[in-house]
């Protein structure tokens, strides 16, 4: 087994008492091979838990945080890993600390990833207890506000939303841009955006697209001085996109890469994959052919392999609404219309919060 994480003793401490208390054991552990070989034995790999995009999470949020505390854990039951719980304690430099998994690069806290086949009675215990956990780590390290994003689409209430619910939570909704790839390719361009289709086409005229799926480092190199001279200055670390370099190597990532005629880089995306979902992650273009569909034809690329490789899943990313919260800027709204022109779905992604008090008699 990997080393375990190095934590304060305190939160070691904490992790022990509650894997005490049942069903579930906390194991403090990063994003390693015993975390991948637990990812790759569940029946549905969502790609926010997966080991490397969980990893870059950690490097890109560490980067805007005073002090920084990696808390994800691999979960035991019966004596056996069973699930994943990605996790973080953030100190902002006004001293206002906060708990998150950033799950796609989203706020809040997600529920551990359990596989589908645990017992009812066995997943309604887990609930009270990691809910518990978050509790007492909150009182730790004075987390005022507690925040816990529900995964898009669930059928039903889950026993942790209930009990959320149950100690005051309030609930507010966003709304998620996705595309199901089991619908066949015929009905998908079908209900595309009409207008996409002739720009994707007239796009293909004027531009060559090139997808890496192995890593390319000249490329890659390319791909993040562009995205600079893109934003007008470097928006993260040089660690971050190294990991990202690593995802397209082992093959939990894949970049689309648009040149014109020339040769010159146009356009470049990043997307995040598992066996079984995509996420559009990074998109960068150039600002002089702002009004050409350059992201077009990169989107359409990054969905075409995205079912060469069988994944079931293309998650686009949040489609803001004019009476959105926190209110959208102009610019987010026009990517989010461009993205839901790409969706056969959207779907309302719940996000519950409440005091860290309100919790406190789950924390004992």
């Amino acid at each position: 087994m990997s080393a375990p994480l190095s934590l304060p003793e305190d939160l070691a401490a904490l992790l022990t008492e509650f894997s005490a208390r049942g069903p579930l054991q906390f194991h403090p552990l990063p994003a390693t091979a015993d975390w991948d070989a637990t990812f790759r034995s569940l029946a549905y790999q969502p790609v926010g838990y997966s080991g490397s995009h969980v990893g870059y999470q950690h490097t890109y949020f560490a980067e805007f945080s005073a002090a920084y505390q990696r808390l994800d854990c691999l979960l035991f039951w019966q004596g056996r890993p069973v699930g994943l719980w990605p996790l973080s304690l953030r100190v902002a430099s006004s001293g206002l600390a906060g708990l998150s998994s950033q799950c796609n690069g989203q706020p809040g806290i997600v529920p551990p990833l359990l596989p589908a086949e645990l017992p009812d009675r066995v997943r309604k215990g887990a609930a009270r207890q990691w809910l518990g956990l978050v509790a007492q780590l909150a009182r730790l390290r004075n987390v005022a506000q507690l925040e816990f994003v529900a995964p898009a689409g669930a059928a039903a209430l889950e026993s942790w939303h209930r009990l959320l619910l149950e100690h005051g939570a309030a609930t507010t909704v966003r709304v998620q841009a996705r595309i199901d790839l089991s619908l066949a390719e015929a009905e998908y361009h079908a209900g595309l955006r009409k207008s996409f289709k002739a720009l994707i086409n007239s796009a293909r005229r004027e531009w060559s697209a090139t997808l890496d799926q192995s890593g390319d480092p000249s490329a890659f190199a390319e791909f993040e001085a562009f995205h600079m001279e893109v934003a007008g200055r470097r928006t993260r670390s040089a660690a971050s996109w190294a990991d990202q370099f690593s995802a397209i190597c082992d093959g939990s990532a894949y970049a689309i890469y648009l040149r014109d005629p020339a040769g010159r880089l146009v356009g470049a995306s990043l997307i995040n994959c598992s066996r079984d979902e995509a996420l559009y992650a990074i998109g960068a273009y150039d600002r002089q052919l702002f009004d050409k569909p350059l992201a077009h034809l990169s989107l359409a690329e990054a969905i075409a392999c995205a079912r060469r490789r069988g994944l079931r899943r293309f998650i686009l990313g949040d489609r803001p609404y004019p009476g959105s919260l926190p209110p959208p800027s102009d610019k987010e709204l026009t990517i989010g219309y461009f993205k839901e022109g790409f969706a056969s779905e959207l779907v309302l992604v719940p996000y519950l919060t409440l005091t860290a008090d309100c919790l406190g008699t789950l924390a004992g």
